[in-house]
């Protein structure tokens, strides 16, 4: 039995492991060509492993080359804002709907459920009108509203699961030495709750980091455009020229790989409250 288990797990693990090899091949490849002096025509056959010496300088003439600098700093600046407003309003609705009790709380909760339905699109006419009577257009506070209030549903379902999962004795326990709302939040509820947490703010990191939708229809000045457009721009100038194509499409996406490795471990953690409350 354990011998046919053992077969089992072998089989899955390698099944796994080519699965994860075909995804990554387009990848190795586009950083592969990064690496080399590529303009006209791709080769036939996709490059792997890039060829000695590298040719770096498709990256130095991106990132010195069209403001790349700029719109770099604008995505970290717009993506950092979001993330943590979205954080903060989540958070909090989250904890409200999982520990308190007040009247029409499950209807707000559905009402709230409900807006996740609306298409983006069809809500932009309402939006722009909203943002452009409080003069937030071509603003990135504009835009940080509008992803705190319109992507906050999602999160707020997801992490009110999680809070509601914490048992109560814990918090009891800490009012009992005096703790307060918030700081029972602040010390329990968002520390055993750090894998919920670090899972949204990948996705919303992922999200707000390549949103061209939004920054193309609340901004205007090229000043205040992020990365998401100025690889639009880069791949209409340099069409033919795909080292630099390449190197550029690698910086935008290597932020989020990062990210990924640096909260991976989060996304493991389990039964942080288990054994916590003795029955």
């Amino acid at each position: 039995m354990k011998k046919k288990q053992t077969m089992e797990q072998l089989l899955v693990h390698i099944l796994l492991i080519l699965i994860c090899a075909i995804s990554l091949l387009p990848f190795l490849s586009m950083v592969s060509t990064s690496f080399m002096k590529v303009k006209g025509v791709l080769p036939n056959e996709p490059i792997i492993l890039p060829k000695l010496p590298l040719y770096t300088k498709n990256y130095v003439k991106v990132w010195f080359s069209g403001h790349f600098q700029t719109y770099f700093l604008n995505t970290v600046i717009v993506t950092a804002g979001g993330v943590f407003i979205n954080l903060f309003v989540s958070v909090t609705m989250a904890y409200s709907f999982a520990k308190f009790k007040f009247p029409g709380k499950e209807f707000l909760f559905n009402i709230l459920l409900l807006t996740m339905m609306i298409p983006a699109q069809l809500a932009m006419i309402s939006q722009y009108t909203v943002l452009n009577g409080l003069h937030l257009i071509d603003d990135y506070k504009g835009i940080w509203l509008l992803w705190g209030g319109t992507c906050a549903a999602g999160s707020t379902f997801f992490y009110r699961g999680f809070f509601e999962a914490i048992p109560r004795e814990l918090e009891e326990s800490m009012y009992l030495d005096g703790a307060s709302r918030l700081q029972t939040l602040l010390h329990c509820i968002i520390p055993l709750s750090k894998p919920a947490i670090a899972t949204q703010v990948v996705f919303a990191l992922n999200g707000y980091w390549s949103n061209l939708f939004d920054i193309l229809t609340f901004t205007k000045s090229m000043n205040k455009r992020t990365l998401s457009v100025a690889l639009q721009l880069f791949r209409g100038q340099h069409t033919t020229e795909f080292g630099r194509l390449f190197a550029a499409s690698t910086i935008v996406i290597l932020p989020n790989i990062l990210l990924f490795i640096l909260f991976q471990k989060q996304f493991i953690k389990q039964g942080l409250t288990e054994g916590a409350v003795k029955e």
